[in-house]
């Protein structure tokens, strides 16, 4: 591993002398590519760590809010849990109104309000070994526990994704209406447990984020678009689940 963070630290070296650079692709995602396409690393979905064991996460230098972990779908008993909680608990679309959607962020300290009509919260139970979504009615009374994470699985996706993380920051400009990234600083880190993990939901520095829209053109218009189910830290936390080395 020492071989390979010193390999990144000097390719960054090397990619931050260039100083402001055209980004690869437009949209919030720009940042993350063109630095993905300077490391010479083609886009993939691999759950594998993007540079030699390292996972790479990229934000905006004035950027305070969260960084997201890494994905994973929850379960429970239906086969399809993504839709039926979607269809459940969602949303009209803003547009297309016959069609719901659920987008909304989770937290195991405070409930988090969804469509005006439910309560959601993270509820972690250490017994059975699981993370479930809560979900209460505006009296506060249980509506259902289905939706769950196992540790099991939630560890092994922590340990093999983010054992190490490089956090890259740079400073975005527009110049005749293309962006330029200047990548200027990198911190790596290294994971401390899994169980200082399940300690930061409890506090709240780490939320769940449930992002389920439709697809809304095409011969498919109003199916299900799942954009994740992701794990995100807030980045005044990171020195809480990481040591900076």
């Amino acid at each position: 591993m020492n071989n390979a963070i010193t390999e990144l630290k000097q390719k960054f070296s090397e990619i931050k002398a260039m100083g402001y650079i055209k980004a690869s692709r437009n949209g919030y995602t720009g940042i993350g590519k063109t630095f993905e396409d300077l490391l010479g690393k083609k886009e993939d979905t691999n759950p594998n760590p993007d540079y030699k064991g390292i996972e790479i996460k990229t934000k905006r230098g004035y950027s305070k809010g969260y960084v997201a972990l890494f994905n994973n779908s929850f379960l429970d008993q239906t086969i399809f849990p993504a839709q039926r909680i979607k269809d459940q608990y969602g949303y009209p679309h803003s547009q297309l109104k016959q069609y719901k959607i659920l987008e909304c962020s989770i937290y195991a300290h405070k409930l988090t309000l969804v469509s005006n009509r439910w309560f959601f919260k993270l509820i972690i139970d250490e017994v059975q070994e699981r993370i479930y979504i809560a979900i209460y009615d505006l009296n506060y009374n249980l509506i259902e526990k289905e939706c769950y994470w196992e540790f099991a699985t939630l560890k092994t996706r922590l340990i093999n994704k983010l054992s190490y993380l490089a956090l890259v920051r740079a400073w975005p400009t527009t110049r005749e209406g293309i962006t330029y990234y200047k990548y200027y600083r990198m911190d790596i880190y290294k994971l401390k447990s899994f169980d200082n993990f399940i300690d930061q939901i409890k506090k709240g520095n780490i939320r769940v984020t449930i992002k389920l829209n439709i697809i809304k053109s095409g011969a498919e218009v109003g199916k299900i678009k799942d954009h994740g189910i992701s794990f995100d830290l807030s980045l005044e936390n990171i020195d809480d689940l990481f040591i900076n080395i």
